[in-house]
């Protein structure tokens, strides 16, 4: 950006063009200069935006160019929200949560999922899930996250499909398992081989394992390459390879995985 289109950027923006200090403030984060980031950020209190006050408080909640201050960043997400801003509420709730006030949380969540916010919709079923601040009930968190999938939330798909694993409700999970692998979710695409090496609603099928596996480690899941240099290493439905069986399991462990 030369200068000139830099003047007309800051002329915008002293006359409150909203874009234009949000791009002024993009500049400085890309720039790394995060405390003139946050001064401009700064001439969001001017005009009183709900999109300005999210800003500042995402600023202060995270420290960027400032001190972290929760207490600043609560007062102006409530302020954000206040003005119809349904992500600060969301964030809102992070913080409550975070400090177990969970009936506060639960507040800005309701809000959310009045509004189709997927990730206020995630976080209170997962308050069901857990019996944090309400009575635990798992048909609430299921019936929550069902909502969130069908808004085309694939987050919660794949936190379904892993509740259903769970309850051994192996036929549904699958099913769900499958579409998450299909948008190539390799936590998901890791269960499908987990289901046909155990025969886990499905009959038993190690080929079917292996293509799953093969599937994973390509993207080097960690436990579809530590699982994949089994069948290497025993020769299960491929060539025995001793070299790749190691190398698998190297690679496993170089990304986490622990035996």
């Amino acid at each position: 950006m030369d200068k000139d289109e830099l003047f007309d950027l800051h002329e915008l923006a002293s006359s409150g063009q909203l874009d234009a200090i949000s791009e002024l403030v993009n500049n400085c984060l890309h720039d790394q200069d995060y405390k003139k980031a946050f001064l401009t950020a700064q001439r969001f209190e001017f005009f009183k935006s709900a999109q300005g006050y999210k800003t500042l408080g995402y600023f202060y909640q995270k420290g960027i160019g400032t001190a972290i201050d929760l207490s600043k960043a609560k007062d102006y997400y409530e302020k954000s929200f206040d003005l119809g801003d349904i992500a600060s509420g969301y964030n809102l709730a992070l913080i409550e949560v975070r400090d177990k006030n969970y009936q506060k949380a639960i507040k800005y969540l309701t809000s959310g999922v009045e509004a189709n916010h997927l990730n206020s919709i995630r976080l209170l079923a997962n308050l069901y899930l857990n019996g944090d601040g309400l009575y635990q009930d798992k048909g609430i968190a299921i019936s929550l996250l069902e909502k969130g999938m069908s808004l085309g939330d694939n987050k919660a798909l794949i936190q379904l499909a892993k509740i259903y694993y769970l309850d051994k409700n192996y036929q549904t999970a699958k099913e769900l398992f499958e579409k998450g692998s299909q948008l190539g979710d390799l936590d998901c695409i890791y269960h499908l081989g987990l289901f046909y090496a155990k025969g886990l609603g499905v009959k038993q099928d190690f080929s079917q394992a292996v293509k799953y596996y093969q599937m994973g480690a390509k993207e080097l899941e960690p436990r579809c390459l530590y699982n994949l240099s089994l069948y290497y290493r025993n020769g299960v439905v491929v060539e025995q390879n001793i070299e790749l069986a190691n190398k698998l399991e190297n690679q496993a462990i170089e990304r986490g995985f622990k035996k």
